[in-house]
């Protein structure tokens, strides 16, 4: 127990014998321990005129300081007690809502079966949330990586899709190519720059006849609109195959955008890792059977644009 802590302790409870129980010490022994951190400090903490514990205005400031100092330490201490021994405490995650159905979650549950004194903050949302500004230990991100300085670990591939239902392919045809395809009412994510991935696939479309696009950020919300007719939509393979297993959505992915993006695991290159961290890290490369010392495993640079 260091000054600090006494200090502090001593503010929160109002007075030296109140501290004295929650410390496990004598009134006195209190009494003595501010006493000589006034000497060192050489300036008055307490006012000891008045009957209650009253703060002088040194003694506020150094309140305000102490406060802080003892909360760091706490916290030190509880970070490096995670470097050893049975994983626990909390990770945060984030992946975009495309991969709530993917196989990251059978991951995610087998990892909470094996250690249960660890839980979760997830952050699922179509936003690129930053790791380090938005304090998050781990993200799943989808496509080109940006994230400068981080590690990334390919994990696997996912593809995008179209889709719509039978009655409204019926209504207003299947389509052939991209063109036919925007030509439809059609459901996109808002993060994604239709004009700029179009033009790239195909520069001559012809963007008069494209008057349908709505946008949103939920794909299974999407597909759920989709089933009911609202139009067709934007989402990935691994999401449709249930829907189309029960009739209710048809594939209609133009041959052009017949492609795959790749999965990353993606953290901050710590030179020491806390063993929570680290059981995360190696379940995610057993399961996906990613080596060690696999090449997938690299630093992200930062992307120009």
């Amino acid at each position: 127990m260091n000054n600090y802590e006494v200090f502090v302790t001593v503010v929160k409870q109002g007075s030296f014998s109140a501290a004295a129980k929650v410390l496990h010490r004598s009134p006195s022994a209190i009494s003595k321990l501010m006493a000589q951190l006034e000497q060192k400090l050489d300036v008055q903490l307490f006012d000891r005129t008045t009957r209650t514990l009253k703060m002088t205005e040194a003694g506020e400031i150094y309140y305000a300081r102490a406060v802080d100092i003892v909360r760091r330490v706490n916290d030190a201490e509880s970070e490096l007690k995670e470097f050893s021994g049975e994983p626990c405490g909390l990770i945060r995650i984030t992946f975009p809502n495309a991969l709530s159905s993917s196989p990251i979650i059978a991951v995610l549950a087998d990892f909470a079966q094996r250690y249960p004194k660890v839980t979760f903050d997830m952050n699922v949302s179509i936003d690129k949330k930053n790791l380090l500004e938005d304090n998050l230990d781990f993200a799943f991100r989808v496509g080109p990586l940006d994230d400068s300085g981080m590690v990334a670990i390919k994990l696997f591939e996912i593809a995008p899709a179209f889709c719509a239902s039978p009655e409204f392919i019926e209504k207003h045809g299947f389509p052939s190519n991209l063109q036919e395809l925007l030509e439809l009412p059609l459901l996109i994510p808002s993060n994604i720059n239709v004009v700029k991935q179009s033009k790239a696939l195909q520069p001559d479309l012809d963007w008069s006849r494209i008057n349908h696009l709505h946008s949103g950020v939920d794909i299974p919300t999407f597909m759920n609109l989709a089933c009911a007719g609202f139009s067709a939509t934007f989402c990935f393979q691994h999401l449709l195959r249930e829907y189309e297993g029960r009739g209710e959505l048809v594939d209609i992915t133009p041959a052009a955008l017949k492609a795959k993006f790749p999965v990353y695991l993606v953290y901050q290159n710590y030179q020491y890792m806390p063993i929570k961290h680290r059981v995360f890290v190696d379940l995610f490369k057993q399961a996906f059977q990613i080596s060690t010392a696999s090449n997938e495993e690299h630093t992200v640079e930062q992307t120009k644009n």
